[in-house]
């Protein structure tokens, strides 16, 4: 009702209103340096009219709701920001830590020392028979060792720092996810009774904009105001009254869910800069300091020294020093065990291509797999392909093939008569098979026939192998051809009995002597387009299996099921004890104790072996001459394991007459898993002519120890006498002269060798792969602060353009407090007027 009621009531709402108007903009004012608070402003809008005879009264003014001026968009732009930012702040502060390192500071940086060290073998190429440069040489290396051993320790001890800043990050994200689940309902709740509940809005935003910091994370607002929260890859991380948690292991982030029974499932979802944040900045850095990648800073560090010590030990071993051996040599390597998995790849899905990177070992994707048509029932063109795709992918792991051969025809049983002699070679070890006649016989029986010989070539192979004068046994198998082992029906099939060897198989001196007069020849063997050649391991000449060898254990992961590894043969648990789930598309596989003693490939250098090699042992008599007019020739055909080579260098020994009463000259043993060379009392020994690389592979007469940059050493035998250092070789009569550079030479010119190959790497110099490795160092260094500085900028930006809307201006403030003040003045007039108008109504009535 119009009238002085109708005014005071006005005035109250007015007084009231502004009142509350003063407290709000109080409440923004004590708030102006609180992190993440959003300026607040009450809604003001008129009371409804009342209708009179005039017309509509208004009825004056009143306070809504109090709201935060909030922009949305703005908001999650800045979270963005902040998540980019965080990613490069953590990577410039690990990377500023890593550039140190390889500092090349003047004096101590390793350009300098290689320098030092090529110039100690220069000088000892002048001077070899002085012990002096024999000393500078050792000592311009052991500086390099102590650098390498300084720069991974620095590197290692960087990565467990970071570490440290991941673990404390985690239980960050972990605590915050919590709150944010935690303020979801009390927000819903709040808000289901009143307004919206600024303040805790605010206290999630800043969350929010904590997480973000420490990933990177996009949030939406459901319809009870709880917010959800998404990982970039779409995990989530909250949900209404619901968190998720994460965790890091093997520098992946753990996504880690748990049902309402408790069982726990963890999911992994990168481990690096795709993660945003500073975990995100973390985890790159560290992804390069992890062992195991050839391509990060510590693997390509590692390939450096790894090359360095591999050409230098090649060109040494061939080399002789000023003494001759007089002790026992036992080699600096040891064979670890070794995880040794064969699989046959799949003949029903050969022609199947195995898309690239559909595959990773021990997290390095593998490339392209093509498949191939089946050859007489085995996918051996599959299985060359996938041998050739991991190992150029560098997964540590080594795979190889197994030689397989077969005759191109079925053997002909229809001309041959009994008594006929069928005699051929096998890597040149004679077999003699005489045709059997009558019931169970070869004649006119060809399966019969190509199973009867096969089984006797594998005899006469067996037989040759345990004599005592064989020094490598020629470990082929044969078998006969049934269209679905590699070989037509009833042809002659020749393979290799260690999987993984791809030694050659050659079939020659066919010959057929006739019993009696008729029609046999030797095209009835089927062996005719391939007798006198020889076959190594290739597309066409395998088992269709492929050999995995590894010294530690490796994960080989190809999807989310079987199904691929299906194609190569490897089902879960049907292949490895190590596994323990089969179906999901992975499989684990670990060293284990070989029953043929420690094995080749258990070296670290097994990859330069060659078995088709050999090398010489020159014996000498305690007084420096000859004990054998030539060198006693090792050869390692077809060694497969340490005991074989044992076995090869000791017949060769026995068979060049290096004995005395039973007693060899020079007596190879194996020694932990170690290589040992011990002469008599009465003779020494030296090396030359290896082209087998066994001597570098097993650390025999090698400058180096070790294969990394942490384990790079000189080797004891030097350091415990100087005159062990090669820098001569050994002349073709078996001279040794003191004055003799020619090693020293070949071992300076390996600096300007551009042909070495580095573990993933192009081939390169020894300094020139160094250097590019500093220089990328530096690089990334360079461009992430250069990042960092412009996404501050653009950070400071938005945040400013934030604040443009949602932060408080103390100025603003003040200027609303003195319209508040006058208008709540004015309100207070207003109940004074009315309360006079009043006294006047009353004072006219008495």
């Amino acid at each position: 009702m119009a009238g002085i009621g109708h005014v005071l009531s006005i005035a109250k709402e007015a007084l009231l209103t502004h009142q509350l108007s003063i407290q709000v903009a109080s409440h923004n004012i004590a708030n102006v340096d609180t992190p993440g608070y959003t300026r607040q402003s009450l809604q003001l809008e008129t009371h409804n009219a009342t209708p009179i005879s005039s017309g509509m009264l208004g009825g004056g003014v009143k306070g809504t709701s109090i709201l935060r001026n909030y922009d949305q968009f703005m908001v999650q732009r800045l979270a963005n920001q902040e998540s980019t930012l965080g990613s490069l702040e953590a990577q410039q502060q690990s990377m500023r830590l890593v550039e140190t390192v390889f500092n090349e500071a003047p004096g101590l940086a390793i350009n300098d020392l290689m320098n030092q060290f090529w110039s100690s073998w220069q000088e000892l190429a002048d001077n070899p028979e002085i012990s002096a440069t024999r000393q500078q040489v050792v000592q311009s290396s052991q500086l390099i060792i102590d650098q390498l051993h300084t720069m991974t320790g620095e590197l290692t001890q960087a990565k467990f720092d970071i570490g440290i800043s991941l673990d404390t990050a985690i239980e960050d994200v972990n605590s915050i996810v919590t709150q944010i689940a935690d303020l979801n309902v009390q927000i819903s709740g709040a808000e289901s009774a009143a307004g919206e509940a600024n303040d805790m809005r605010d206290k999630r935003d800043g969350l929010v904009r904590e997480l973000s910091q420490l990933l990177d994370v996009s949030f939406f607002e459901d319809k009870n105001g709880a917010y959800t929260i998404l990982m970039a890859d779409g995990h989530t991380l909250v949900e209404s009254n619901q968190s998720w948690q994460v965790d890091w292991e093997n520098n992946e982030l753990i996504w880690v869910n748990k049902d309402s029974n408790g069982l726990e499932t963890r999911r992994p979802i990168g481990g690096g800069a795709e993660l945003g944040g500073k975990i995100g900045g973390w985890l790159e850095v560290r992804g390069n300091l992890v062992e195991g990648d050839p391509n990060n800073f510590l693997g390509r560090l590692d390939a450096f020294a790894n090359a360095m010590i591999r050409e230098i030990n090649q060109q040494h071993s061939q080399g002789v020093g000023l003494t001759m051996f007089s002790d026992a040599l036992t080699g600096s390597a040891q064979a670890k065990d070794v995880a040794r998995l064969t699989a046959t790849i799949d003949p029903i899905t050969a022609n199947l291509t195995i898309a690239p990177d559909s595959i990773t070992i021990n997290n390095r994707a593998v490339g392209e797999i093509i498949g191939g048509t089946p050859l007489n029932g085995l996918a051996t063109i599959k299985a060359y392909n996938a041998v050739t795709a991991i190992n150029t992918a560098a997964t540590d792991v080594t795979a190889r093939l197994t030689t397989q051969m077969a005759g191109s025809l079925s053997v002909d049983a229809s001309n041959i008569q009994a008594g006929d002699i069928i005699s051929l070679t096998v890597n040149g070890v004679a077999v003699n098979y005489t045709v059997v006649g009558g019931v169970g016989g070869d004649l006119g029986d060809n399966a019969a026939f190509a199973t009867h010989l096969a089984a006797e070539i594998t005899s006469d192979l067996s037989t040759y192998n345990g004599l005592a004068t064989t020094s490598n046994p020629v470990t082929i198998k044969a078998t006969a051809g049934t269209g679905s082992n590699g070989g037509v029906a009833n042809s002659l099939v020749f393979y290799n009995e260690n999987e993984g060897d791809g030694s050659s198989i050659t079939v020659d001196n066919l010959n057929i002597t006739l019993f009696a007069a008729g029609p046999a020849t030797i095209a009835d063997l089927g062996l005719a387009t391939v007798a006198g050649n020889t076959y190594t391991a290739d597309a066409t000449h395998n088992t269709g299996k492929i050999t995995l060898f590894s010294t530690n254990t490796f994960t080989l992961k190809a999807g989310a099921t079987d199904s691929i590894l299906a194609q190569l043969g490897l089902t879960g648990t049907t292949v490895s004890s190590f596994d323990t789930q089969t179906g999901d598309g992975s499989i684990t596989y670990g060293p284990e104790v070989s029953s043929q003693g420690p094995l080749l490939p258990g070296f670290d250098y097994f990859d330069e072996l060659d078995t088709s090699g050999s090398f010489d042992i020159w014996v000498y008599n305690t007084d420096g001459s000859l004990a054998l007019p030539q060198p006693v020739t090792v050869s390692l055909e077809r060694a497969y394991d340490l005991n074989g080579v044992v076995r090869a260098i000791n017949t060769a020994m026995t068979n060049a007459g290096a004995v005395t009463g039973g007693t060899r000259w020079v007596e190879a043993s194996p020694s932990n898993a170690s290589l040992r060379l011990t002469p008599d009392t009465n003779h020494q020994f030296v090396f030359a002519n290896d082209t087998s690389n066994l001597l570098q592979v097993a650390g025999l007469n090698t400058f180096f120890t070790g294969s990394s940059a942490a384990t790079i050493g000189v080797n004891s035998v030097i350091t415990n006498n100087f005159n062990n250092l090669a820098a001569g070789t050994v002349g073709a009569q078996g001279q040794i002269f003191s004055g003799d550079n020619t090693n020293s030479l070949k071992i300076t010119s390996i600096q300007h060798d551009e042909t070495i190959k580095y573990t993933g790497g192009a081939k390169n110099t020894l300094d020139g792969f160094y250097n590019t490795l500093v220089g990328q160092v530096a690089n990334t260094t360079r461009t992430i602060s250069r990042t960092y500085d412009s996404t501050v900028l653009v950070n400071n930006q938005v945040s400013e353009m934030r604040d443009s809307v949602s932060g408080v201006s103390l100025d603003e403030e003040m200027a609303n407090l003195v319209k508040y003040q006058h208008a709540y003045t004015a309100a207070a007039r207003l109940i004074t007027m009315s309360d006079e108008m009043l006294q006047t109504l009353l004072d006219s009535v008495r």
